[in-house]
């Protein structure tokens, strides 16, 4: 595939404020960066930053804000990016509740000249009938939750993404790459042979430094190098350290390969029911 060549595994979901854009370059600084259509705040800044940038097609996002995104006016935007060295992949526009239908048809209207670059959307809900002729025209694959697996981390959920995985790998050995939208979560990414996925983590719970890891912000707060500083300072230090913590912990974890995952004994549920 033309285009940026993955280095990470991880891409971080943006904007990601704090200290005049401080948090967004530690954030994504050798990492991914996953920039959204309807929220583009950042995509300049990724673009220097980041190890490689994916553009989302903010299907997501408008469909939880009951927006309707015009896809002529996405690809419009999209040409002023899409040929950025680091700019690996876009997202295909989809339809998060729609028919299969649906989002075939999206699939054939994207314009021939942006074909390299782009990876259609398996929606869990939908057949794997649809996920295996997706697998064979494309080396990219986006896995998406919806519908009854809208929850990720259920047991129907897991049931469902191992159902998947071993049908492309085990039944078909296909080589496709999946990228987990919104599965940047260790007990996901570990479980699963991932190639890549995104989640706002750092996006939202940086921010939150006295209700989300309290603790963590304490520590920084009690810390040498915190001593002195007026509290316009001291926010700034919070906010970098957390974010550098908690990308270093979300980054820790890496997906196992085709064949350790075929591997494994036991399913990502019974892990988890077993450590709970």
């Amino acid at each position: 595939m033309k285009g940026a060549q993955l280095g990470a595994h991880h891409f971080h979901g943006t904007p990601v404020w704090g200290s005049a854009g401080d948090v967004h370059r530690i954030a994504v600084s050798g990492a991914g960066a996953f920039v959204s259509y309807v929220r583009p705040d950042q995509i300049a800044a990724s673009l220097n930053f980041a190890a490689a940038v994916g553009i989302d097609n903010g299907a997501f996002s408008a469909w939880m804000r009951g927006l309707v995104v015009n896809w002529c006016e996405f690809y419009e935007w999209l040409l002023g990016y899409y040929h950025h060295p680091k700019v690996a992949f876009f997202v295909i526009p989809d339809v998060v509740e729609g028919g299969e239908s649906d989002n075939d048809a999206l699939i054939r209207q994207v314009p021939r000249v942006f074909r390299d670059k782009a990876a259609p959307v398996w929606h869990l809900h939908e057949s794997i009938d649809r996920l295996v002729e997706l697998c064979r025209e494309w080396p990219r694959v986006c896995f998406g939750s919806s519908g009854e697996y809208a929850v990720i981390r259920t047991e129907r959920w897991h049931r469902r993404m191992q159902e998947a995985f071993e049908t492309i790998y085990c039944k078909y050995t296909f080589q496709t790459r999946v990228y987990g939208l919104r599965m940047l979560d260790g007990r996901v990414m570990g479980n699963y042979p991932l190639a890549t996925a995104d989640s706002t983590n750092l996006a939202c719970n940086v921010p939150k430094f006295n209700s989300k890891y309290p603790e963590l912000t304490r520590a920084i707060r009690e810390a040498e190098y915190s001593r002195g500083l007026s509290e316009k300072e001291l926010k700034a230090v919070i906010l970098k350290n957390r974010c550098a913590i908690l990308k270093g912990a979300i980054e820790a974890v890496r997906p196992p390969s085709i064949s350790e995952w075929s591997s494994k004994g036991l399913q990502p549920f019974q892990l988890e029911l077993e450590i709970a």
